[in-house]
């Protein structure tokens, strides 16, 4: 399904029914990302899974920019399309910082929101010398347009991948290639020097749940996520798996989220 805006039309799906949550994906990939969990899923909730704007179904030649508040009007206008008043909504990765974005910007839609190692490396990127030389050496490499190089120097943060990880349909591997130079000239530079404003997160703290994988040792985005933890007073939930779980763990991703709404955690 698709729903129109701006920049051209924007790709949905829908799952179940129930009470409304919505999966919001990170850079690169789409709403494959969530389609095994939110199978699962759909037996307890009305799952929405959407392509972000730019991305696979909903790219578009007119999208040069990125703008958080963007990410969350399209939300917003998703939510309004399906009469859905208040949602629950789970973030992986980039995908966590738009929702934590729109659970700042719109508190009332927002019942809970999950964020599963989200890409907050602003402060990093600012702190970190050894992580602002690499965000230099992807700023060259994304200039001189060598995007393959680009994904492996992107992928040495995210950590090992998951032997138990599905392979993926060659439909979706195409889509998510066709995405890179995308993610990298467009979302990804900006996302880096993204920082939120952790005085609304402290605010919002008891709607927010922090993850991180416990395959995933001590990269980038676990260390972000135990310090953004700290700042608004939260502990964060150890999922199994890695960065990619939604993807690679299904099953167990679904489990955890289940169990981490019902607990109120």
């Amino acid at each position: 399904m698709f729903l129109k805006r701006d920049y051209g039309k924007l790709y949905y799906e829908i799952y179940g029914d129930g009470d409304p949550l919505l999966l919001i994906h990170g850079v690169v990939v789409d709403a494959a990302l969530y389609e095994k969990t939110a199978q699962i899923l759909s037996q307890y909730y009305k799952v929405i899974c959407y392509d972000r704007r730019g991305y696979s179904r909903s790219k578009s030649e007119e999208l040069t920019t990125f703008c958080i508040e963007e990410q969350a009007e399209d939300i917003l206008a998703l939510l309004d399309e399906l009469n859905v008043k208040k949602v629950k909504i789970v973030g992986a990765s980039a995908g966590a910082v738009i929702g934590q974005y729109f659970l700042c910007k719109y508190p009332d839609r927002v019942e809970h929101l999950v964020m599963h190692e989200p890409a907050m490396l602003g402060h990093m990127l600012e702190e970190d010398e050894d992580f602002a030389r690499w965000a230099q050496d992807m700023e060259h490499l994304i200039e001189t347009k060598k995007y393959n190089t680009a994904l492996l120097r992107f992928s040495e943060h995210i950590g090992t991948p998951d032997s138990r990880s599905p392979k993926k349909p060659e439909e979706v591997s195409l889509r998510e290639m066709n995405n890179i130079e995308y993610a990298f000239t467009v979302e990804i530079p900006s996302l880096l020097k993204y920082q939120p404003e952790l005085d609304e997160m402290y605010h919002e703290a008891d709607k927010i749940t922090i993850t991180v994988g416990e395959k995933s040792g001590y990269t980038v985005y676990v260390q972000e996520a135990l310090r953004l933890a700290e700042k608004i007073g939260k502990k964060v939930l150890y999922y199994p798996g890695g960065h990619n779980l939604p993807y690679d763990l299904p099953v167990e991703f679904a489990i955890c989220l289940i169990g981490t709404f019902f607990s109120g955690l």
